[in-house]
């Protein structure tokens, strides 16, 4: 190995290391003497390498450092190119100035040969991305870099305006919009925001309440991990998928009269924009138009582009999943929880309560037959699984609370379920989220005045 070989690996082994690293790991990984060691940083000492510490106490280079130009090769010179064209064309004026300005320095220090290379770069940036902004993402950047809260007037896709205070963190840069991950105050939760439909913003001067590392390592647990089959694919396979699920437009069928109220809370809390057309009971719900939808001609359903999905709880699973970005998915130690309690409600539960409102006794042989056991069982079985617990799966709400919430608080409202100290407990715990009060308040004003049965 060349001394100017062993220089630039030196250089390389200290970037990779953010707290300082001993004399002797450094010689090792090199394979060199100690005194070999010292000589080398001394002479990088004496090129401008800002490199902190002594023997005995480690060894740290401070950021910022240029590596030198012979470094690079002509796939990272193409690469180099690309990504900072891709930001002049994509980003804001700032990044754009400053992509241009770290273009001009490193085609600056190349040789002539890679300098042509770069200059001459068979590798272009088409047009994509142009919708016209009303706050400057270089302001909505400088909010995350100084971990800055803000108050921000959005937009949704029907133009319903909302006030919010939001913790940003991230921006995504997809090639149809501008996504701005942050915790909103307001939903007390994740949400996305769409940077074109964030018509003002302004800084509150107060800072979050926890790191914006913190924030981005919460969000990111709530998302999907990428399943196995996604390895054969490429990885912004998956990344274009979450894109198109945000703007993909939801149109919920339901009636006020009916458990779409669950799917009503859900969409709340989800804080995508979504559609709601209301079926009427009868001849409507028995269209063949709606049948197309719901072949069993009841509610709710959804479609989510081309995709249907009827039955209140696999709505609820579905949309977790499709926004993971919304949190309603538990971490992965409380999936167990979450699938059990969702689908327990859902089967055993429901249909346990159904047949006792309906005056159907079962015999035990019949309890075994049904599946569901008795009615009591159920219940005792769930007021277990509440019992003592803020939420169902794990230490935060998932979409699995809206689901089973939803029966317990009906349930006791409707007298199918008796007022036990665990149910009460565990729906006041719920009942005052804001989706949740905003979903009361639309079904009340779509209630007919008196409800028209129907099967």
């Amino acid at each position: 190995m060349s001394r100017t070989t062993r220089l630039l690996d030196l250089l390389q082994i200290l970037r990779r290391h953010r707290c300082p690293v001993s004399g002797t790991a450094l010689a090792q990984e090199l394979g060199v003497s100690l005194r070999t060691l010292y000589r080398d940083i001394a002479s990088l000492r004496a090129i401008g390498a800002e490199i902190e510490g002594e023997p005995g106490m480690g060894y740290r280079l401070e950021p910022g450092l240029m590596l030198p130009p012979l470094m690079f090769s002509e796939e990272e010179i193409e690469a180099l190119t690309l990504g900072l064209r891709w930001v002049q064309r994509r980003a804001d004026d700032g990044l754009a100035n400053a992509a241009g300005d770290a273009l001009a320095k490193v085609a600056a220090v190349l040789p002539g040969e890679h300098r042509h290379r770069m200059q001459d770069s068979a590798l272009l940036v088409g047009p994509g991305w142009e919708r016209r902004q009303h706050v400057d993402l270089e302001e909505l950047r400088r909010a995350i870099r100084h971990q800055s809260k803000l108050r921000i007037l959005y937009s949704d896709q029907h133009g319903r305006r909302s006030e919010r205070v939001i913790w940003p963190f991230v921006i995504a840069f997809f090639e149809s919009a501008r996504i701005v991950a942050a915790w909103c105050e307001l939903r007390q939760a994740f949400r996305n925001f769409r940077a074109d439909r964030i018509e003002a913003a302004t800084a509150t001067g107060e800072r979050y309440a926890r790191p914006r590392a913190v924030l981005e390592r919460e969000w990111l647990s709530t998302l999907l991990p990428e399943s196995v089959s996604d390895g054969a694919y490429p990885a912004c396979d998956t990344h274009h998928k979450r894109e198109r699920n945000m703007q993909e437009e939801i149109v919920f069928y339901t009636n006020p009269w009916s458990r779409g109220g669950i799917v009503h809370w859900m969409l709340e809390e989800l804080g995508q924009p979504y559609r709601m057309e209301v079926i009427e009971y009868g001849p409507p719900m028995k269209s063949p138009e709606y049948l197309a939808i719901n072949p069993m001609g009841k509610v709710p359903a959804i479609r989510h582009g081309n995709t249907v999905v009827t039955e209140a709880a696999a709505i609820c699973a579905y949309l977790a999943e499709a926004f993971p970005e919304a949190g309603l998915l538990p971490t992965p130690e409380g999936r167990g929880d979450y699938y059990r309690w969702l689908f327990f409600t859902a089967g055993p539960l429901e249909m346990a309560i159904s047949l006792k409102s309906a005056n159907f006794t079962l015999s035990s042989e019949q309890q075994m037959q049904f599946g569901c056991g008795s009615c009591e069982t159920a219940v005792d079985t769930l007021a277990k699984a509440v019992a003592g617990r803020r939420y169902i799966a794990g230490d935060s709400f998932t979409a699995a609370d809206i689901y089973v919430g939803s029966h317990i608080g009906w349930g006791m409202q409707f007298g199918t379920l008796d007022r036990r100290p665990e149910f009460e407990a565990y729906w006041n715990g719920l009942k005052d989220r804001p989706a949740h009060r905003r979903t009361e308040e639309a079904i009340a004003k779509a209630m007919p005045a008196e409800p028209t049965p129907s099967g």
